[in-house]
C-alpha cells in the first residue's frame, strides 16, 4: 500500500472516531484535533488491526501529527515484511526477460 492510500485510510478512520472532521488534514497533531486518549487508543486499534500490528506506546504519549502516523504505518509494514491489507490476493508483479522468438 502506498503513501496516499495509507493516508486516505487514516483519514477515513478518523472520519469515522471525530464528529468535527474539519481539522482533518495531513499535519494536524492529535492536540488539534482534540482527541482524548480514548479516541487515540480507538484510532490506534483500529489502524492495527486493519494493518496488522500494534503501535508503539510512545507514540500515545507525545504530540503526535498524522503525518507521524502514516510513517509509522509504512515503518512498521515493511518491518514485519507482510504485505498490507489491500495487497492481499493481488498476483505479485515481477519482470521477466523477453523472450525473442527465433
Amino acid at each position: 500500500m502506498n503513501r496516499a492510500a495509507i493516508k486516505q485510510s487514516v483519514f477515513d478512520t478518523l472520519g469515522i472516531i471525530l464528529v468535527d472532521k474539519s481539522e482533518i488534514r495531513e499535519d494536524a497533531t492529535f492536540d488539534d484535533l482534540v482527541l482524548d486518549n480514548e479516541d487515540i487508543k480507538e484510532l490506534l486499534d483500529i489502524l492495527g488491526k486493519k494493518f496488522g500490528f500494534t503501535f508503539p506506546d510512545f507514540i500515545t504519549t507525545q504530540t503526535t501529527a498524522l503525518t507521524m502516523v502514516v510513517d509509522m504505518i509504512l515503518l512498521l509494514g515493511r518491518e514485519s515484511g507482510r504485505e498490507t491489507p489491500s495487497n492481499e490476493g493481488k498476483k505479485s508483479r515481477t519482470r521477466t526477460k523477453p523472450r525473442h522468438r527465433h
